[in-house]
């Protein structure tokens, strides 16, 4: 949790809201929750851009140690850049979301990440080079910083 959100989470949960209150504090906690959902949803947006980069500088590094030859990776590099360009497209689409649409489809958002992991890991196995990534080391950090 953010820090100032814990904060302001602890003074609402210290407080015990006067009648005419109860209805404005229930609504900050929602506010609050709605805000740590975002929050979440952005650190599992770095940790697929954290994965996409070491994805590519992985095959970078074969590519330079001459373990891959760019003339027998076409159909490969075709599906990494259509995967890439994806993944651009949707943390395009989800910045340009209002938030409140945002709250409403975090299960979407979600599983398109999931998804991303998956075409990661089968680009990952097009090239060989699954055993030398961490993907799903960084799927499960994924997984807790959603939590």
């Amino acid at each position: 949790m953010i820090p100032a959100l814990q904060t302001v989470l602890d003074v609402i949960l210290g407080i015990t809201p006067v009648p005419g209150l109860s209805a404005a504090f229930d609504i900050l906690k929602l506010i609050v929750s709605a805000v740590e959902q975002a929050s979440r949803s952005k650190q599992r947006l770095t940790i697929l851009a954290q994965s996409a980069a070491q994805l590519l500088q992985t095959l970078n590094n074969e590519f330079i140690a001459s373990r891959l030859a760019q003339s027998a990776c076409r159909e490969p590099l075709r599906e990494l850049q259509s995967l890439l360009i994806d993944i651009q497209t949707f943390v395009r689409d989800e910045q340009a979301r209002p938030f409140l649409k945002t709250l409403f489809t975090q299960d979407a958002r979600l599983e398109g990440i999931d998804g991303f992991y998956r075409r990661i890991g089968t680009v990952a196995d097009a090239f060989q080079i699954s055993t030398l990534l961490n993907i799903q080391r960084r799927l499960s950090n994924d997984k807790l910083a959603c939590n």
